[in-house]
């Protein structure tokens, strides 16, 4: 996608290093899309403003933008449920860190306005699972850094996955959850449709126009994209943990 975006002229590529205090500044304000090629002291890939035109999100589903509305529509009709692959022949676990490994301040997460309380990756997908129903539940948050393996999420305003929480907290138990970083435009269009209840990684399949990979979790029983560039996975807390998030 993001080669399809430089063909056409809709994205900046960032060649030379780039420090993390320099990529807020160069997205601000800007109509085109920026693909860092060597962002941060790891020197990692990261994109930004790639949804940021209904011209973009049209590329992504492979449509001209007069018709992207229609197209999703049409699409958001047929559900296509996921199809399950091994962990050996996922993408996203050919790198795998547990326990002290793991560690959040080692991806290109970077301070987005003069204001914010810690970095933030800024669009990540959520997988939960609804008990009640069994299916999985994906939403749009940012998540912001705590520190090496904890982070932050936002769950004031009414939402799925408030609700899914609030009954596990409910009976003590803590809720697995994971987070999809780096993932297609289409995914995050499937997240934010608002639809009948439904296994939303099926609404996934649908906009993409085929079924999604997905691989289980290696701490829960989750199924997530097998092709997104990094999973994330932990758990909400069962005590109802809260803090201040923002502003």
């Amino acid at each position: 996608y993001l080669e399809a975006m430089a063909g056409l002229g809709e994205i900046d590529i960032v060649e030379e290093p780039s420090p993390l205090s320099a990529i807020a500044d160069r997205l601000e304000g800007n109509p085109q899309g920026v693909w860092f090629r060597s962002a941060g002291p790891e020197r990692q890939e990261l994109a930004g403003n790639i949804m940021g035109s209904r011209r973009r999100l049209a590329l992504s589903l492979g449509v001209e933008e007069r018709d992207l509305l229609a197209e999703t529509t049409k699409r958001l009709r047929k559900p296509l449920d996921p199809i399950e692959v091994e962990g050996a022949n996922a993408p996203v676990q050919q790198i795998i860190q547990r326990e002290n490994e793991a560690d959040l301040t080692a991806l290109p997460v970077h301070l987005q306005h003069g204001e914010d309380g810690a970095p933030y990756i800024s669009a990540t997908l959520d997988f939960s699972r609804d008990p009640n129903t069994g299916y999985t539940n994906v939403g749009m948050r940012r998540l912001m850094l705590r520190g090496r393996r904890q982070a932050g999420i936002d769950l004031n305003a009414p939402s799925d996955l408030r609700a899914i929480y609030g009954g596990a907290h409910g009976g003590g138990s803590r809720l697995p959850v994971a987070f999809a970083a780096g993932t297609h435009p289409a995914d995050a269009i499937a997240a934010l449709a608002m639809t009948p209840p439904m296994d939303e990684l099926s609404l996934m399949g649908a906009i993409r126009g085929e079924p999604v990979p997905v691989v289980k979790c290696i701490t829960s029983d989750l199924r997530v994209p097998a092709d997104a560039e990094y999973i994330i996975e932990g758990y909400l807390d069962a005590d109802g943990w809260t803090e201040p998030e923002g502003p």
